[in-house]
């Protein structure tokens, strides 16, 4: 931990009391489950404001920071909130962030849900191939948002090999019409989840 690192931990950790969290350290916070408006504000404000407040590169004490945010913002209370924005700002693309710290702010979209108002900038982030596996609950959370464009959305990542099995899951939760021939060849995947979810889906497709 650099000298800036340890500033801006101990900085986060006394807001985050402040507001009425119980977690003494950093990992602590996204073991302690966030259920406080004032919490959920105060982490949200930090993620979207994380490069400001915890200026410099990349450390891997930021990055434990933007994973422990991410991951504590996956809460039914954060619905609603500024906790929503802040998760989908973790994938812009200019920022240096880490694979794992990018798949858990999709991993809390998915776990909110992000609501169907935030579905044009999700949809957006799920066929940006640029962030690969990172966006694999993005695509999951397609099949929550009901949006009537989800399908197609999810229909144009089947050739992508580090989300196709997300977006067939879509499809089956989705029940969607008329997809036959785009779904039969991974009926003989050798993937046992692919296969699954397309003879589930190929059963409720009545095209």
């Amino acid at each position: 931990m650099t000298a800036t690192d340890d500033a801006a931990a101990t900085k986060l950790l006394d807001e985050y009391k402040l507001a009425g969290g119980h977690g003494g350290t950093i990992p602590e916070i996204a073991e302690t489950t966030t259920t406080s408006p004032k919490v959920i504000a105060v982490l949200s404000q930090w993620l979207t404001e994380l490069e400001e407040r915890w200026p410099g590169p990349e450390t891997e004490g930021r990055a434990l920071a933007r994973w422990c945010l991410s991951d504590a913002l996956g809460t039914k209370k954060a619905r609603d909130t500024a906790a929503v924005p802040a998760l989908i700002s973790q994938f812009d693309i200019t920022k240096t962030i880490g694979s794992q710290a990018r798949w858990a702010a999709g991993n809390a979209l998915y776990a909110i849900p992000a609501g169907v108002d935030y579905f044009d900038q999700l949809a957006a982030i799920a066929t940006n191939r640029a962030f690969g596996a990172d966006r694999q609950m993005i695509v999951s959370w397609l099949a929550k948002s009901h949006h009537p464009d989800a399908v197609a959305v999810a229909l144009s990542q089947l050739d992508d090999d580090t989300v196709q099995g997300h977006a067939l899951e879509v499809l089956s939760k989705l029940r969607a019409q008329g997809i036959r021939d785009r779904v039969e060849p991974f009926l003989s995947s050798k993937n046992k989840w692919h296969k699954r979810c397309a003879e589930r889906i190929l059963r409720y497709d009545e095209s």
